[in-house]
């Protein structure tokens, strides 16, 4: 495959992986705004967000073993499509409940984005050139959550959060036209496997009884948990606690982004050299530090606002090294299940998420505190499931694909 059209559709797969984030990110300076408006005094709005979270994990678990059953192309139609009229629905919402389920369902179709996305990669790649496509991904994932905080607070102060979603429903037919334009099927009618409930079960206990593969989810689970944490988080912690504009939010989240960015540019040029698992535990390691610097932080009351604002950028920062790593790892002794492996990765994330997503609503004290604590707690799992899961890195040779 040509240099140029391999990158044209990275940055294709990269805007496909990037449905979920732009449901997530765009709507979170509304979030009090919704709290207000359809349940006041209540807290539900952050369940939205939870809910989101439970569509993405439930969903995964389908469009894996479906694509591997009847390809990539198809599957992923069907869940941009689901995409795009759920957040129609989201836009009609006349209740918190009705937003709730909605965001359900869209989630349900944004799955399809980020597992069939990571699928094709290892359809394409090996382990070391597979991480390497994996943060040319990210790079353009990551424009996403880059501008989509700040297009949501403007878009919340000129015409109300309803409109996110509106924008929200244009970007999916955008991703529809580009992959019904610009990406082929990767998976052979040879190489698929056929759909069975038995098959299935025996596939995912074949994956859990991996080390390597197990490792790898859990690493990136925890950090993506931390990750997770703050988007429940931030809106009340900047906005309420530190008085942060709603349309200057987005600046802030913005810095994370960079942060990502630019682990993922430093990841792309050294993981070939240095191996997907060696920058794996480099990400865990920082992420960890990060933590321990915003626990220490908000329980002290160290810093202000710098003080949540620099060790997040530490923390969200790491997924550049671990998320491109930690999913070339734990798909990599799996070739003919890439798929389904990709699945249980994605659920793996979203249920915990979605876990630390309502602790964050049950925690909230009108401080930092709670959002500090708990991204410590979780960055250090990381860095056990890292250091004490993973299989050691010396000697380890990359496969290519079957």
């Amino acid at each position: 495959m040509q240099e140029r059209s391999t990158k044209g559709l990275m940055l294709t797969l990269g805007a496909l992986a990037a449905l979920g984030a732009a449901a997530i990110d765009m709507y979170l300076p509304s979030l009090p705004t919704i709290d207000a408006e359809l349940a006041p005094g209540t807290g539900q709005a952050q369940f939205t967000l939870s809910a989101f979270f439970i569509g993405l994990g439930i969903g995964q678990l389908f469009y894996g073993p479906a694509s591997d059953a009847f390809g990539r192309r198809r599957v992923l139609m069907g869940g941009i499509l689901l995409y795009c009229l759920a957040s129609l629905a989201c836009l009609f919402a006349g209740s918190i409940t009705e937003l709730i389920a909605a965001r359900f369902v869209q989630a349900l179709g944004a799955a399809a984005g980020g597992v069939i996305a990571r699928a094709m990669v290892r359809d394409l790649f090996s382990l070391d050139e597979a991480a390497r496509a994996q943060s040319f991904i990210n790079l353009a994932f990551s424009i996403t959550p880059l501008l989509a905080p700040s297009i949501g607070g403007y878009l919340l102060i000129w015409f109300g959060w309803r409109a996110i979603f509106l924008v929200l429903c244009g970007f999916g037919a955008a991703c529809l036209i580009a992959l019904v334009v610009r990406v082929p099927e990767t998976l052979p009618e040879d190489k698929r496997t056929p759909l069975a409930v038995l098959s299935l079960l025996r596939s995912y206990r074949r994956i859990l009884s991996e080390r390597q593969s197990v490792g790898c989810m859990l690493s990136a689970a925890f950090a993506f948990a931390c990750m997770f944490t703050f988007f429940a988080a931030s809106p009340f912690v900047y906005i309420e606690v530190f008085g942060v504009p709603r349309q200057h939010y987005g600046l802030l989240f913005g810095l994370n982004v960079l942060g990502i960015m630019a682990a993922n540019y430093i990841n792309a040029r050294l993981v070939v050299r240095m191996g997907a698992l060696v920058m794996l535990r480099i990400g865990s390691l920082v992420s960890a530090f990060g933590g321990v610097m915003l626990f220490l932080a908000t329980a002290l009351e160290i810093g202000g606002l710098y003080g949540v604002v620099i060790p997040m950028i530490i923390v969200v920062g790491s997924l550049g090294f671990i998320g491109a790593n930690a999913i070339a790892g734990a798909l990599e002794p799996f070739a003919a299940l890439a798929g389904t492996t990709a699945s249980l990765f994605g659920f793996f994330q979203m249920m915990l998420g979605a876990a630390v997503g309502g602790l964050v609503g049950l925690l909230h004290d009108g401080t930092p505190l709670p959002m500090g604590a708990l991204i410590g707690v979780l960055s250090v799992l990381g860095l056990l499931s890292c250091l004490l899961v993973v299989r050691p890195v010396r000697g380890m040779k990359s496969g290519q694909p079957d």
